[in-house]
């Protein structure tokens, strides 16, 4: 163990938050609209929220699905589930109806906390698992805000036979429940604490296993490699706590350093100089399509005086938004600029991160203190020199446990040396420059980038081909300046099966297909229908002839 390593908290994530207790009791760790929790307040509802979960028989090694966005119930269900020793999987709540199935049955999850937009469409989950408890957006906002959400949303109280309240579940957590969790033994470093959902290296959707000390390890990386952060420090979390950035840097780092996270479940653009005007975050995180849509949206008189860290993740910053977006910060007042951070969930987030002033085109920067890249040829893994480009490894304790009950997976992905260090292979290209910095080049899987989303072209294609009128098709991903990449379907009928004319008919079916089975985010941005789909040399289709190509044919 190196000495900086022994810096990483060797202890639970549920033990990081009792730490930040002690050290910053009263200062504002969460704030939801307006209603602000203590770093005090916020561990006694963690403490309640685990009696509850162990009265209900919730204990080491069991799952629970949590199905919300960014609220305060999110934030205390991770941290009650891990005291007790329980795993949680944090989902999408856009996830479609076959997804969320296929989560909940993979884990085996017990308890399922879902979000109420959702009750409507998930009566079904009631028959894979013991409890379903619907959350309210509404329940931890002041006052005036919760009367204000439920006129807006005309919220009603109808949910599916047999579903329950958050309230409903947190009084079960009595006085006994209370006092027998003192007595639970706190998690160990390298149990699992928490699954996150991505394709991986492969494309097939697959959970992702962390643990404590890989949430501990990455949020002490960053705040090594940040430089800057200090107790009461903001930031705004718009970022998604089911995924990696949001949940790892957004909440856990934030909470490890004694800052505020400032929970945003919904994030509209125009509101963007109202939130910054409000809160004044020291911090702002998000996706390139975030700071691609600020450079336009905020406006000249906005002050950013105070934002003194502005990090761009889950996807290749473009150059021209970088550059922009560092003039914004100077004629807003902001001393600072745009760093790219480079990471994965198979990592939890991120393990680099561009040093501040530095705008090298592609750059996604210096490895942090506790982990280490090597770059391998593709073919034949063999270690290259500065300069060549190659696949990108990982080694650090940030690495993941391996894929939810993914044996093989797992080892194609998980890689240990002579000397019992575990590579993962990230699946992308990029190489380590002379100046010691990394720059990304490409990506090796066909992965669609969208938002920040990881998506997989194989997924939809599958979607797509199991429609009788479809003959074959491809999907890829356009590149987009302010998303990264839209998705793009690329569709043949066969005309033995429908007739011309047909084809829109066909098409409102195949969408139909698409958004029961795939989640929202994924869905093509657009569709086109060709006679033909381009081939190489060798037969295959070729996806890069159509990213490229601009098709006379219909674009619906």
């Amino acid at each position: 163990m190196s000495d900086s390593e022994a810096d990483i908290p060797d202890c639970s994530i549920y033990e990081v938050i009792a730490n930040s207790k002690k050290k910053y009791g009263s200062g504002i760790a969460v704030n939801y609209y307006g209603r602000k929790m203590t770093y005090s307040c916020l561990l006694k509802s963690i403490d309640k929220c685990a009696a509850a979960l162990h009265s209900l028989n919730v204990g080491r090694g069991d799952h629970i699905s949590v199905i919300l966005p960014n609220i305060p119930q999110a934030v205390i269900l991770f941290y009650a589930s891990n005291r007790i020793g329980a795993i949680c999987d944090m989902i999408h709540p856009l996830s479609s109806v076959h997804e969320l199935e296929n989560y909940i049955r993979q884990s085996e999850a017990r308890i399922v906390f879902a979000f109420e937009a959702l009750a409507p469409n998930i009566g079904f989950i009631s028959q894979f698992v013991e409890k379903v408890f619907i959350v309210s957006a509404s329940e931890s906002l002041p006052a005036l805000s919760k009367l204000g959400y439920k006129i807006r949303t005309k919220t009603k109280n109808s949910m599916p036979e047999g579903f329950e309240t958050y309230r409903d579940f947190i009084a079960h957590a009595d006085k006994a429940a209370v006092k027998q969790v003192k007595d639970i033994e706190f998690s160990k470093p390298d149990e699992p604490c928490a699954v996150l959902y991505t394709g991986g290296t492969t494309g097939k959707p697959k959970g992702v296993l962390l643990s404590s000390r890989n949430f501990n390890a990455s949020a002490d990386e960053a705040i090594d490699s940040c430089g800057c952060l200090k107790a009461g420090d903001k930031m705004l979390e718009i970022l998604p706590v089911f995924h990696g950035f949001g949940l790892g840097v957004g909440v856990h780092t934030v909470l490890m350093f004694g800052g505020t996270t400032i929970l945003m479940p919904t994030f509209k653009m125009k509101s963007i100089d109202a939130l910054i005007n409000r809160y004044k975050p020291e911090i702002l995180a998000g996706v390139p399509a975030i700071f691609g849509a600020m450079i336009a949206g905020v406006s000249k008189n906005c002050d950013m005086s105070f934002v003194k860290l502005v990090i761009s993740g889950g996807d290749r910053l473009p150059n021209d938004i970088m550059r922009s977006f560092n003039e914004l910060l100077v004629s807003h007042g902001s001393r600072t600029t745009i760093r790219q951070g480079y990471g994965l969930t198979e990592c939890l987030s991120g393990v680099c991160l561009v040093p501040e002033h530095c705008a090298k085109d592609n750059c996604i920067g210096s490895v942090y203190k506790d982990t280490r890249f090597r770059i391998v040829g593709i073919d034949s893994n063999e270690e290259l020199v500065n300069g060549e480009s190659g696949e990108i490894l990982i080694c650090g304790p940030a690495v993941m446990l391996g894929y939810l009950n993914e044996p093989e997976e797992s080892d194609n992905a998980l890689e240990r040396d002579n000397d019992g260090n575990v590579w993962l292979h990230t699946g992308d290209c990029g190489h380590i420059g002379d100046d010691g910095l990394v720059y990304f080049d490409s990506r090796i899987k066909r992965m669609i980038i969208s938002n920040g989303y990881n998506i997989y072209p194989g997924v939809l294609e599958d979607v797509i081909s199991a429609h009788e009128s479809v003959l074959e098709c491809c999907v890829t991903g356009i590149p987009d300046r302010m998303r990264g990449e839209i998705v793009k379907a690329f569709i043949v009928f066969d005309y033995s099966v429908i007739k011309r004319g047909e084809e829109d008919e066909a098409l409102k079916s195949i969408k139909n297909d698409l958004k029961l089975s795939v989640s929202r985010y994924q869905l093509p941005r657009s569709y086109m229908i060709l006679e033909e789909l381009p081939r190489t040399a060798i037969g295959k289709i070729d996806a890069e002839a159509l990213i490229r190509t601009k098709h006379p044919e219909t674009c619906r």
